[in-house]
């Protein structure tokens, strides 16, 4: 039977006998970590609640000023409790995507992949060269490194929220972004 560790931070402690071997080990950018489960516990991450109607106010405008891509706005929400990862949680980001009608996303990919749900609107994503269908309540994926875009074929806004595991990318230095021509 399994028991489960309680982390406490002993590195000062386990590495007192073996200090001088570390030291020679270690430079500026190279530490060691004489136990793993014997470190500092990571930070608690908070339970969130994003508001959806500030978040959609902000949305419209970005898609209004049309600075990125006119017509649309994508925005991703972080902790900075999660340190590096820039995430929800340490291994996952969330987001919302807003198109107004008539309008399609730049096609690009990224090595992450995504998990969508339409929360209004309908249209099509195309990705890697099929089309896939959705209206508000479907819920479609994204594979990581898949070249993709979505359009809105109908007369109101879409919002699609999604959520990725760049944070787990981005911990492990990974994380990347592709436009495509």
């Amino acid at each position: 039977m399994s028991k489960l560790l309680v982390r406490k931070d002993l590195q000062a402690e386990l590495r007192e006998h073996v200090n001088s071997i570390v030291k020679e080990i270690e430079n500026d950018d190279l530490k060691v970590v004489v136990f793993m489960e014997n470190t500092e516990p990571p930070q608690r991450i908070k339970p969130k609640v994003i508001k959806f109607e500030p978040t959609l106010k902000l949305l419209r405008t970005l898609a209004d000023k049309g600075e990125v891509e006119k017509g649309v706005s994508k925005i991703m929400f972080y902790s900075p409790s999660t340190g590096r990862s820039r995430g929800l949680t340490p291994t996952m980001m969330a987001g919302f995507q807003y198109i107004k009608p008539g309008t399609s996303t730049k096609p690009h990919s990224h090595n992450m992949a995504s998990i969508y749900l339409v929360v209004r609107g309908q249209g099509y994503s195309e990705i890697d060269g099929e089309i896939y269908s959705w209206s508000s309540g479907d819920v479609f994926v994204v594979p990581a490194n898949a070249v993709h875009s979505h359009t809105n074929t109908g007369n109101e806004d879409v919002v699609l929220f999604d959520v990725t595991d760049s944070g787990l990318l981005e911990n492990m230095g990974i994380l990347e972004f592709k436009e495509e021509a």
